[in-house]
């Protein structure tokens, strides 16, 4: 399957550079993963069109006037691979509706195919080349989070997806390109020092520009290592580098860096199909077990009037969620107390649940002031054991009865997966809500299933076309 080289005492930039470079492939075909990952993407990606953050980073785009021939894929209009990588890994973030890892806190496919597609198409790579370059990106990320570690990353108050993003998407885009292991240490070397990317900006419209930032950089870093530009090829090892900056070399796994980062990446490129999931709901991960439970106790919930709700979470469950009360739809995705309340009165959590319309909602917000949030180190109810995290709900009601549900596993989990059905509705939904019309998203469907079994970028492009779209949103697009 060919494994990478390495030369003698190679550092941890060396290996990962060798593996990107590299012919190794996973031991199992992974191209429906990858297509089913891709047309999820690319249609939150689609719904963010109907949303202002979109609207205002493409006008700010439009001012730039760059050229080129990656589609954007919320206006169908064309542009550098670049500039499409920051508006499509922008928009696919915007709605927090994109792809998951459970045991991390980390949106893979919101940075790796924005730049991937849009070098692709750029260069006119064929879609096959898609599957080997999304599962090196897929466990660069991963591998790297290992060996921080990704809680003391995360803790410090780093945006993983942001972070680690970035030098995931030139390992991606190294084994997309064929790009020589040489140009590959420069390239991430490059992207090693644009890392950025705060939690604190979690529940504003700056939390989904770190993926298209991240994908643009990490565009922008191959493009110019391509070209001669020179950065340091130990970066990643080095004192004050990557690894020391943005992680803690006492709490990462004990050995050698290089050593330990060469046998993740391997484990990863596989696994990663395993520590995967798409997105049930439109809102923060953390919020997505407490969701599933009370969807399932609502039958039994009926009408009885409610006194409390207590979701209690796995240890440091709770850190990717915003401070109560949130202030507005944005924050609200990222408040369990919202999503909870929202899904025992409404049935469900959609896209529509956060306009501020809905948000205003009174029944909603009276019932949100009823839960409480909290951790434990094991869960309240049921066995103690439990694998990449738990969420117990408990309701108590006005009559003193009381109801519980645990939910370790969430809709739309690797080990709980949307079936075919359910992911057609999503994308339907999406590009409904970002206004493509009917025929254009079968169009569109079809040509991303297809892709990474060897269609062409172009043809997902051409789905995206300007005439693709309905009347209403052509004119708020003008």
């Amino acid at each position: 399957m060919g494994e990478p080289t390495y030369g003698e005492a190679a550092g941890a930039t060396a290996v990962l550079a060798a593996f990107a470079a590299g012919t190794g492939t996973a031991a199992t075909p992974h191209a429906d993963e990858v297509s089913r990952a891709l047309a999820d993407t690319v249609a939150v990606a689609v719904a963010a069109a109907a949303f202002e953050g979109d609207a205002i980073l493409r006008a700010w785009a439009a001012r730039e006037n760059a050229r080129g021939q990656a589609t954007v894929w919320t206006s169908g209009e064309t542009t550098s691979a670049s500039m499409a990588a920051l508006l499509n890994g922008t928009a696919g973030h915007l709605l927090d509706y994109d792809d998951i890892s459970p045991s991390m806190p980390m949106h893979p496919s919101t940075v790796l195919f924005p730049a991937l597609l849009a070098v692709a198409e750029q260069r006119g790579i064929d879609g096959g080349r898609l599957v080997q370059a999304y599962d090196v990106g897929a466990a660069t990320f991963r591998a790297l989070a290992d060996l921080l570690p990704q809680h003391v990353h995360y803790a410090r108050g780093w945006h993983t997806t942001s972070t680690v993003g970035r030098l995931a998407t030139v390992a991606a885009l190294v084994r997309l390109c064929g790009t020589p292991a040489g140009t590959a240490e420069h390239a991430l070397g490059l992207v090693s020092s644009l890392v950025a990317g705060s939690r604190p900006n979690f529940g504003s419209m700056t939390k989904p520009l770190h993926a298209g930032v991240a994908a643009r950089d990490a565009v922008m870093a191959l493009e110019l290592a391509e070209a001669g530009f020179t950065a340091n090829t130990s970066e990643l090892e080095v004192p004050g580098g990557f690894l020391e900056r943005f992680g803690d070399p006492d709490l990462a796994p004990i050995g050698d860096a290089a050593e330990t980062l060469a046998e993740r990446l391997e484990y990863w490129q596989d696994a990663w199909v395993r520590d995967w999931g798409l997105k049930r709901y439109p809102a923060c991960y953390g919020t997505h077990r407490g969701i599933d439970a009370v969807l399932e106790l609502r039958a039994e919930i009926g009408t009885r009037p409610i006194r409390a709700i207590t979701a209690t979470l796995h240890t440091n469950g709770t850190r990717p969620l915003g401070a109560y009360p949130p202030r507005n739809a944005t924050q609200a995705k990222f408040s369990l107390e919202y999503a909870l309340a929202a899904a025992i009165i409404r049935g469900n959590v959609l896209l529509s649940d956060f306009t501020e319309e809905a948000f205003a909602d009174e029944q909603v917000r009276s019932l949100m002031g009823r839960v409480s949030v909290g951790e434990s180190a094991e869960p309240p109810l049921g066995d103690p054991g439990y694998g990449a995290g738990f969420t117990v709900v408990e309701i108590a009601f006005d009559d003193g009865g009381t109801l519980a549900r645990r939910v370790d596993i969430t809709r739309g989990d690797a080990l709980n997966p949307l079936d075919e059905d359910q992911l057609r509705t999503k994308f339907t939904d999406c590009c409904a809500v970002g206004g493509l019309t009917p025929e254009a998203t079968e169009e569109l469907y079809r040509a991303l299933r297809a892709l990474p079994r060897g269609g062409q970028a172009s043809a997902a492009g051409a789905a995206l076309a300007p005439g693709a779209w309905a009347p209403q949103k052509k004119e708020a697009m003008a």
